[in-house]
């Protein structure tokens, strides 16, 4: 074996990166025999790409975003010069990456697309198979809003005719109301609302989602959306024909999700909160609020010193890590544009109170 030992470590372990930020660490090179070699490198990449089957065609979209490389010994790729000969023994290799620090979209894995980002090593050896190492890196866009009217309760009301024209039951008035209407991984979620059942059927309960709706966008105006229920919260409650009541439902967390994304790149992702009511023998009633999720709480203050929250983008990167291994257990052509649920059942991360700077995109 020519290589007892190939592998990227990087600095403190860290996986979790954010625009601005430095990855470094040292390429890990131990060998039992002299290694005939061009040269040593180390490759940043960051790549989104879609695939939407439709028919018979395949529409296919690739968006670079990194593509750096590091020559860590001997000479870059078709460039002239000698080769290096290494004797056997343990070799560390520093590098490092500074990223920049325009915003970089979320990493993401979803049924039709992607958006990642990882380090290659490579030992180039002539006339012979190159050693080749990867590791996957998770970068987590800082994204802030301040727009204060997110910041402000939200109320809706819907009042719908139950049965059908030919035989009405009636009419069913629900209102909601919501918090604000922006959230970071980690903050509470406060949904409650008032039901007036002058309908003659039975309510049976109501419910609060949180929905993901991803938008994938090929060539030539392809697009799948897929939509997914990444949080459930039931109360089972019945309200008899001509009753009114409060509903009061229990609060819960926004869990580590990518952050709100639109017209930026090849994946858009939104979220909305659904207050749903439902109704026995007839259709449900539903009032959504859609909302933004960022990734710096709206209170935070950009211009101080920078702390990551690593509890929270470690959270995400574990989720993320989860769903690349969902996908990759399905076969993605054979996928249908609807709704589906992917609850996440993790631990919620709590919010600290932290500082952050560098470039934000806002909201």
């Amino acid at each position: 074996m020519m290589a007892n030992l190939f592998a990227i470590a990087l600095t403190g372990d860290k996986r979790v990166f954010q625009p601005g930020d430095t990855i470094s660490g040292v390429l890990l090179l131990n060998t039992n025999k002299e290694i005939n070699l061009r040269g040593v490198r180390v490759e940043l990449h960051g790549v989104g790409h879609v695939r939407i089957r439709s028919g018979k065609v395949t529409y296919a979209r690739r968006e670079n975003y990194l593509s750096f490389q590091s020559i860590l010994l001997g000479r870059a790729p078709f460039q002239n010069g000698s080769d290096v000969k290494l004797q056997p023994g343990n070799y560390n290799f520093p590098f490092q990456f500074p990223l920049p620090v325009s915003a970089l979209p979320t990493s993401f894995e979803g049924t039709y697309g992607s958006v990642r980002y990882w380090l290659d090593a490579v030992v180039e050896r002539p006339w012979r198979i190159d050693l080749n190492t990867r590791t996957p890196l998770v970068i987590v866009e800082r994204v802030q809003t301040r727009n204060p009217e997110f910041l402000e309760p939200r109320v809706k009301q819907e009042d719908r005719m139950l049965g059908w024209p030919c035989c009405p039951s009636g009419q069913l008035h629900t209102k909601a109301r919501i918090e604000r209407l922006a959230y970071c991984p980690g903050q509470e979620v406060k949904i409650s609302g008032h039901v007036n059942n002058e309908s003659s059927k039975t309510v049976i309960g109501f419910e609060a989602q949180l929905v993901q709706t991803v938008l994938y966008k090929a060539p030539e105006a392809t697009t799948r959306k897929v939509t997914e229920k990444l949080y459930i919260l039931k109360k089972e409650q019945e309200l008899a024909p001509g009753d009114q009541t409060n509903v009061e439902l229990d609060s819960f967390v926004i869990p580590p999700v990518q952050p709100t994304t639109k017209g930026f790149g090849c994946i858009d992702i939104s979220y909305a909160i659904r207050f749903k009511v439902r109704v026995k023998k007839a259709f449900n009633t539903e009032i959504i609020f859609p909302i933004v999720i960022t990734t710096v709480p709206p209170s935070a203050e950009p211009s101080v010193d920078p702390v990551l929250r690593e509890h929270i983008y470690i959270a995400l990167a574990n989720y993320l890590a989860s769903r690349a291994a969902a996908e990759l257990d399905s076969d993605a052509q054979e996928a249908t544009e609807g709704e589906r649920n992917t609850v996440w059942d993790g631990s919620p991360p709590p919010e600290a109170n932290r500082k952050y700077s560098g470039s934000f995109r806002f909201i």
